[in-house]
C-alpha cells in the first residue's frame, strides 16, 4: 500500500527548530458589523448575520424550539480546557423579527466539552462526554434550574478523550425517536432509568433515544461530527476526511440471517471521492506554512497540507446536513452542506441515483458549482462546523469563529507557544443563508397551537415545521388527534403530511393495519417504502392478514425500486406460503443491485431452499451469484431437501463457470456431505481446469469449486492450476482453493514455486502461508534459506511473525527477522526531498504506480480499493504524498489501520476493516480481495495499530523513480 491517510498524534521526532514570534504573525479578526464582506456566495444568494458576539460565542451546534427560539452550545473549552467546564447553553430570542437575534440569556452553563443538544419535553437535551443530560427552566426566567442525568459512559473505554471524537447531532426521526452520532471516542453506556439493563458499547454505532421513558438502542452509525436525515428518513454522516456517507439499510435487518454478513451500511457516495477538492478563498495561516515545511523535512510527525497550504481537499469535513427547508425551492430539499472548518467554506452536494443501480446514492457537485464554493470567505476565522434546518425555511450556519482551530495534539510545541489556542474563544457567529429577495415569514408560535393546527402543519412545506409538530404531538400524547390525522392521512395532497401522519398515529399507539394498507397505495414511493415497513407491526407471529399480504405481494411489481428494496427486507418478518414467489420477483427484477440481493438474503435465514427452486435456471452474473449464496445458505443450515434440489438443478444446467460456482457454494459448508453427489462434477472440473482451450471463467469457477473436492484429486489439480503463468487469474484462484482445501502440506509447493510468481501471485501467497502455523513456519524456513525476500513481506506481516501466538513460530521469526530492517525515516526524506523539484516523467511514473502501488491504491478505472483513492489523495500535493510514501505509518487514518483476526479453527487474517455487522466482521487485503468471518468463528480480533503500507517501500528507488511517480499521480486524467 502506498499511501495512508493521516490522522492528529502527539509525539514528534528529534529537536524542533527555534521559531521566533516575528515568524509567526498573527491573523486579526474581522468585526462582525464586517464580516459580510469578507464572503463569497453562490449567485442567487446571499448570507446574513443572525447573531454574534457577544450575544453568542464559540458556537458549535444549534436548535430551535417549537416558539422559535434559538439553543445554541458555546464550546468555550474547546480544545485544551475540559476541566474548566466551561461550555454552555445559550438561549437566543428574535424579538421583533427582523432576523438578528437581540436577546440573550445563558440557560445552562459549567458543561465540559458540549457537543449536541436538541429542544424535547419543554426542555434541552443535551450531550458533554461523559453524560447525555436534561435540563428544563421551570419558572419561566430563561435559565434551566432542573438537572438530571439520563446516560453516562460516553468515552469510558479511552484513556485521553479526542476532542474532535465527541458524540454528537441529535435529530428528531420519522420514528419518534431522537438520533444521534456516537463520534470516534466510543464507551460503554449505562442509563440511568434503567439500570436493570446492560451497558451498550456505542463504539461505531448510531444513539436512538425514547424522550417518553428515555431508553436508548443502537442502530447504523459510526459517523464522526455530523449526521443528519433527509425528507423521507435516508440517513447520512461525514468524517473528517469523507465529507458524505449514506447508511443503506436498518441495523434491524443485520442480524436476522446469521449465515450471511451484510455489506456494510455506510457507504462513501461522493462522485469526487471522499477527501474531494475544495475551493477555499482564504490565505493560509502563517504558522501552517512553517509546521509544513518542518513536516516536509521529517522534523515533526504530522500532515503535510497539500503544495505547502493548509487546504485544497478536505480535511476537517464536519456538520453534513441534508437541507428541508422551503426557502430555495424545490430543487435544493434534499441537497448536501457540509462545512470544511479549516478552508474557511460551505460545500454543497445534489444526491442523484446512480445510473447503473438506483438503489446505489451519488453526491456529486452541481454543474454551475464545480470550480466554486456555496459559501467561501476571505477570513481565516470563518470556522463552519454545524448547521441547522431553520423555523424560516433557510439554513443556518454555526461559526464558532477561532483564530486557530486545530487538534491541539498536532501542534508542535516550538509552535504552539506563540500561538493562543483560546483566541476567539470569546467571539462567535451564526448565519443564515437566503436566497435574494427573501421574505422573513412569520415566526412559529407552535409552542402554543391547538392540536387541529400542529396536525395541518404536518403538511408544512418546511420541514423544520413538520419535524416540530410530529414532536410536540409525540410529546401531548393527545388520543383527540386520532381521527384529524386519519383524515391527513388519507385526503392529504402532502405526501409529506400523508407519511407524517401515519408516523404520528404510529407515535400515539393508534396505527391501525388499515392506515398502513392506504399508504401502501400511496402515489408518493417513498410513502409506500415507510408503509412496507410499518406493515411488520402488524404480523402477529410473522401472518399477515389476507388484505395486508394481497397488497405486500403486489408491491413486488412497483416501479419504485426504494419501494422493492424495502420489500425484499419486510418479507423477512413474515410467514407466508406465497413468500418465496414474491421474493424472487423482487430479486428477479432488481438482482443486478448488490444491495437488493443483499436485502434477499438478509431475509433467507429459512426458506433458501425453496427460493433457489424459484430462480434456478437463471444465468446471468449477477443471478449465479445470488444462487451461489443461497446454495451456500442451504449448505449451512443443513437443508436435506434443499440440496437434493441444488443437486439437480446443477445437473441439468449446461456446461459453464455458473455450474460450478453454485456448486462451490452448496460445497462451502458440507463438502463431506455432498461430495459422493458431486464426484462426476469434481471429475468435470479438474479436467476444465486443466484444459488450456476452455473458457477462462470456466476454468476459474472449476478452479474454485476443486477446493471443497477429494483432497489428493483437489491438490494435483490445482498446483497444475498455479503452474499455469499466462493466467494470473487462475493462478489465484488456485491459491485461494489450495487455502480453502483440506489438501496438506502445499506450504512447500508455494515456496518452491516462488521465483516463478508474479508481484500479485506472491501477495496472496503470503496471506495464505500467514493463515495457520504449519503454513507460517514453512515460510520462515524459506526466508531463512533465501527463497522468499524479507522484503516480500510489508510490516504488519512482519509484527505477526514477530508476535505470534505460537511461541515456536515467535522464537523462530526473533531469530530469522531483523527487529529493524529499515533506514530512520527523517534520513531517507532526508535522501529523496530532491523528487519535489525534479522533473518527472508521467509514463515513466505510470510503470512505478503498477509495479508498487496498483495492488492497494485505485487511480481511475485502474487498481484497487484498500488504501486512500489516489485521485482524491493527490490534491494533498507533492509533499504530502512524499511524506506518506516514506513513512506510511507516521499518523493512520481508524480506516486504514489494520486488524488481525484469529479464528476458532486456527487461522489468522490480516486486513483492513471494511465491515462490522453482527452476523460477521469483513477484512480487506491488497488487490482488493475480502474476507468474511462469522462472528461464531472469531475467537480474537486486535488492532495492528500501524498501517499495512510497510516502512522501506522506497528500497530500489532513486529520487527521479519517486518524481516520475508523482508527476504521474498529480497529472492523471488532466
Amino acid at each position: 500500500m502506498l499511501l495512508a491517510t493521516l490522522f492528529h498524534t502527539p509525539p514528534l521526532r528529534g529537536a524542533e527548530p527555534e521559531v521566533k514570534a516575528e515568524d509567526l504573525p498573527r491573523v486579526p479578526a474581522t468585526e462582525a458589523k464586517d464580516a459580510l464582506k469578507t464572503f463569497q456566495v453562490r449567485p442567487g444568494f446571499k448570507l446574513e448575520l443572525a447573531a454574534a458576539e457577544p450575544e453568542v460565542v464559540d458556537p458549535i451546534a444549534m436548535c430551535f424550539d417549537e416558539h422559535g427560539r434559538m439553543f445554541v452550545i458555546e464550546m468555550i473549552d474547546y480544545s485544551e480546557r475540559r476541566e474548566e467546564r466551561l461550555s454552555r447553553i445559550r438561549m437566543l430570542e428574535d424579538l421583533d423579527n427582523d432576523g438578528r437575534y437581540e436577546k440573550s440569556t445563558v440557560f445552562l452553563d459549567r458543561l465540559a466539552w458540549a457537543t449536541a443538544v436538541m429542544w424535547v419535553n419543554g426542555g434541552v437535551l443535551v450531550g458533554a462526554t461523559p453524560d447525555i443530560l436534561f435540563a428544563k427552566d421551570t419558572n419561566g426566567d430563561g435559565v434551566a434550574d432542573e438537572k438530571k442525568v439520563l446516560f453516562t459512559g460516553f468515552g469510558s473505554t479511552q484513556d485521553k478523550l479526542n476532542v474532535q471524537g465527541l458524540f454528537n447531532n441529535f435529530n428528531w426521526g420519522l420514528d419518534n425517536r431522537i438520533h444521534g452520532c456516537s463520534g470516534l471516542n466510543g464507551g460503554m453506556v449505562t442509563q440511568a432509568f434503567h439500570p436493570e439493563r446492560p451497558p451498550l458499547d456505542v463504539r461505531g454505532k448510531g444513539l436512538v433515544i425514547d424522550p417518553r421513558d428515555w431508553s436508548m438502542t443502537l442502530e447504523n452509525g459510526g459517523g464522526q461530527y455530523g449526521l443528519s436525515f433527509d425528507p423521507w428518513g435516508r440517513l447520512y454522516t461525514c468524517s473528517n476526511s469523507s465529507h458524505i456517507e449514506a447508511f443503506m439499510y436498518d441495523a434491524r435487518y443485520a442480524a436476522r440471517n446469521p449465515h450471511y454478513a451484510m455489506p456494510n451500511p455506510r457507504v462513501v457516495i461522493a462522485a469526487d471521492g471522499p477527501a474531494a477538492e475544495v475551493y477555499r478563498i482564504s490565505p493560509e495561516e502563517p504558522w501552517r506554512v512553517i509546521r509544513t515545511r518542518w513536516r516536509i523535512a521529517g522534523i515533526v510527525k504530522g500532515v503535510v497540507e497539500g503544495g505547502g497550504r493548509s487546504a485544497g481537499y478536505f480535511t476537517g469535513a464536519t456538520g453534513v446536513t441534508i437541507f428541508r427547508g422551503n426557502a430555495y425551492g424545490p430543487e435544493y430539499v434534499g441537497d448536501a452542506f457540509i462545512g470544511d472548518a479549516g478552508g474557511n467554506l460551505v460545500h454543497h452536494k445534489r444526491i442523484r441515483r446512480d445510473a447503473k443501480d438506483p438503489l446505489q446514492l451519488v453526491a456529486e457537485r452541481p454543474a454551475d458549482e464545480k470550480k466554486i464554493e456555496f459559501v467561501a470567505s476571505a477570513d481565516n476565522w470563518f470556522r463552519p462546523v454545524d448547521f441547522a434546518n431553520a423555523p424560516d425555511g433557510t439554513l443556518h450556519i454555526a461559526d464558532m469563529y477561532r483564530e486557530t482551530i486545530e487538534h491541539p495534539w498536532s501542534i508542535p510545541p516550538s509552535i504552539k507557544q506563540f500561538l493562543d489556542l483560546n483566541s476567539g474563544n470569546d467571539r462567535g457567529r451564526i448565519y443564515r443563508i437566503v436566497p435574494d429577495n427573501f421574505r422573513r415569514p412569520e415566526p412559529p408560535r407552535l409552542d402554543v397551537a391547538p392540536l387541529p393546527e400542529l396536525i395541518a402543519t404536518l403538511e408544512h412545506p418546511n420541514g423544520w415545521h413538520r419535524e416540530a409538530a410530529s414532536r410536540l404531538i409525540y410529546e401531548r400524547q393527545d388520543k383527540a388527534a386520532v381521527a384529524p390525522l386519519e383524515e391527513v392521512l388519507q385526503t392529504s395532497t402532502s405526501a409529506f403530511g400523508r407519511m407524517h401522519a401515519m408516523h404520528a398515529l404510529d407515535g400515539l399507539g393508534a396505527l391501525k393495519e388499515s392506515h398502513v394498507l392506504a399508504l401502501l397505495g400511496d402515489a408518493e414511493p417513498f410513502a409506500r417504502a415507510h408503509a412496507v415497513a410499518m406493515a411488520e407491526r402488524f404480523m402477529p407471529g410473522g401472518k399477515p392478514s389476507a388484505g395486508l399480504w394481497e397488497k405486500l405481494a403486489a408491491l413486488a411489481n412497483d416501479p419504485s425500486a426504494d419501494v422493492r428494496y424495502q420489500l425484499a427486507f419486510t418479507l423477512g418478518q413474515l410467514k407466508h406460503a406465497d413468500r418465496t414467489k414474491v421474493l424472487a420477483a423482487v430479486v428477479k427484477r432488481d438482482v443486478a443491485s448488490p444491495w437488493a440481493r443483499a436485502a434477499a438474503m438478509s431475509s433467507l435465514a429459512d426458506g433458501a431452499g425453496e427460493m433457489f427452486a424459484a430462480m434456478a435456471g437463471s444465468t446471468s452474473p449477477a443471478e449465479v451469484e445470488f444462487l451461489r449464496d443461497l446454495a451456500r445458505q442451504i449448505s449451512a443450515t443443513r437443508d436435506a431437501k434443499g440440496t437434493e434440489a441444488v443437486i439437480a438443478a446443477l445437473k441439468a444446467m449446461p456446461a459453464g463457470a455458473g455450474r460450478f460456482t453454485i456448486a462451490a457454494g452448496l460445497a462451502d459448508g458440507a463438502a463431506n456431505c455432498v461430495r459422493p453427489q458431486l464426484a462426476d462434477l469434481f471429475t468435470t472440473a479438474a479436467a476444465v481446469a486443466a484444459d488450456g482451450k476452455a473458457a477462462p471463467a470456466e476454468r476459474i469457477a472449476a478452479v474454485t469449486f476443486l477446493a471443497h473436492g477429494d483432497a489428493a484429486q483437489a491438490k494435483s489439480a490445482l498446483l497444475a492450476a498455479l503452474d499455469e503463468p499466462k493466467s494470473q487469474q487462475l493462478q489465484l484462484a488456485a491459491l485461494t482453493a489450495l487455502d480453502r482445501s483440506t489438501a496438506a502440506d502445499f506450504a512447500a509447493d508455494l515456496t518452491a514455486r516462488w521465483q516463478a510468481f508474479r508481484p500479485r501471485v506472491r501477495s496472496e501467497a503470503i496471506e495464505v502461508l500467514l493463515k495457520r502455523p504449519d503454513r507460517a513456519r514453512q515460510l520462515l524456513g524459506a526466508i531463512k534459506s533465501g527463497a522468499i525476500a524479507q522484503s516480500d513481506l510489508n510490516a504488519t506481516q512482519l509484527d505477526f511473525l514477530r508476535t505470534h501466538r505460537d511461541a515456536d513460530i515467535k522464537a523462530l521469526a526473533a531469530a530469522i527477522l531483523p527487529s529493524a530492517t529499515t533506514q530512520p525515516r527523517e534520513q531517507v526524506m532526508e535522501a529523496f526531498k530532491p523528487a519535489l523539484t525534479l522533473t518527472g516523467d508521467a509514463p515513466r511514473g505510470h510503470a512505478v504506480y503498477q509495479k508498487l502501488c496498483v495492488s492497494c491504491h485505485k487511480l481511475g478505472s485502474e487498481g484497487f480499493e484498500l488504501g486512500p483513492d489516489l485521485t482524491t489523495v493527490r490534491n494533498a500535493g507533492r509533499e504530502k504524498l512524499l511524506m506518506n510514501i516514506i513513512d506510511p505509518s507516521r499518523e493512520v487514518q481508524p480506516n486504514f489501520i489494520s486488524y488481525q483476526i484469529d479464528t476458532t479453527d486456527g487461522e489468522s487474517i490480516l486486513g483492513v476493516l471494511v465491515s462490522d455487522t453482527p452476523a460477521g466482521i469483513t477484512l480487506r487485503q491488497a488487490y482488493g480481495k475480502e474476507t468474511t468471518v462469522q462472528r461464531p468463528k472469531i475467537k480474537k480480533m486486535s488492532s495492528q495499530g500501524r498501517s499495512v503500507m510497510p516502512d522501506g517501500l522506497e528500497a530500489g528507488l532513486t529520487p527521479q523513480d519517486v518524481a516520475d511517480l508523482l508527476t504521474f499521480i498529480e497529472n492523471f486524467g488532466k
